[in-house]
């Protein structure tokens, strides 16, 4: 088995180390590490991805109960509550409160879930990331 593998290994090599085949063997080398450097910047040099917690309330909530979490559940350390919505769109009504966790640390996290949780007419929160 190890010496099918190695004479294998050896002919492969012979092969792409042939004069007639060095054009071919950089260009598709250099190919490969422009695509491998490309795809790192393209991950590093992007903005963050945005990341929201949307607070999910029950079908029968009152926009009194939704305020109400609000006023409860402010901004908690990183954990930043979204002003909100000026329009009048269906996804706006139905999910009205969201707060930007993108830099908020685990405890911070924790600390706003707990809050949200403890509130009437509260389903559950949902952690969205975009821009990935």
């Amino acid at each position: 088995m190890v010496d099918s593998w190695q004479s294998g290994t050896t002919r492969a090599l012979r092969y792409l180390t042939d004069p007639r085949r060095r054009t071919a063997v950089v260009g598709i080398t250099l190919a490969v590490i422009g695509l491998i450097a490309f795809g790192i910047y393209a991950s590093v040099s992007g903005p963050p991805p945005q990341q929201e917690a949307v607070v999910y309330f029950s079908t029968d909530a009152t926009q009194a109960q939704k305020d109400a979490v609000r006023a409860a559940c402010p901004t908690v350390g990183l954990a930043i509550q979204e002003p909100p919505d000026r329009n009048n769109l269906a996804t706006s009504r139905v999910y009205p409160l969201r707060y930007d966790v993108a830099r908020a640390s685990t405890a911070d996290r924790a600390a706003l879930y707990a809050c949200i949780h403890r509130q009437p007419g509260v389903v559950g929160v949902n952690q969205e990331t975009q821009g990935q």
